[in-house]
């Protein structure tokens, strides 16, 4: 009985740890944005999930970044944007926290509930 009820407090605390650790990242990014030209540079598939990767500048210095999507095409036919610009939002007290705003393609990327608005 006791193994059982720390095994349950320890699940507890690591959940707890974990949307406290993404309640911290959102609002960092929320309280502390800034803005960038980023550039899709790749997309890749991690099993079947798809992915880019997109490179912006931040103070002279080139950062990277990825996004979870869905496949996609630019109006253009270039598969999942390759090689074109969008506004990337990140914290400037961190810029490995940042998101890319893909526009009129976010309908590919996966719906997410955000605490704080980035907008």
């Amino acid at each position: 009985m006791k193994k059982d009820h720390l095994l349950l407090m320890l699940f507890f605390t690591v959940i707890i740890s974990i949307i406290t650790y993404i309640f911290i990242k959102e609002k960092e990014l929320s309280d502390h944005k800034a803005y960038s030209e980023g550039k899709i540079v790749k997309h890749f598939k991690t099993g079947e999930k798809h992915y880019i990767k997109y490179i912006f500048k931040v103070n002279g210095k080139f950062q990277e970044g990825e996004a979870k999507v869905y496949p996609f095409k630019c109006d253009d036919g270039t598969d999942y944007c390759v090689g074109k610009k969008f506004p990337v939002i990140y914290s400037y007290i961190d810029p490995s926290n940042n998101e890319i705003n893909l526009g009129k393609y976010s309908k590919f990327r996966p719906n997410r509930i955000r605490m704080f608005s980035i907008e």
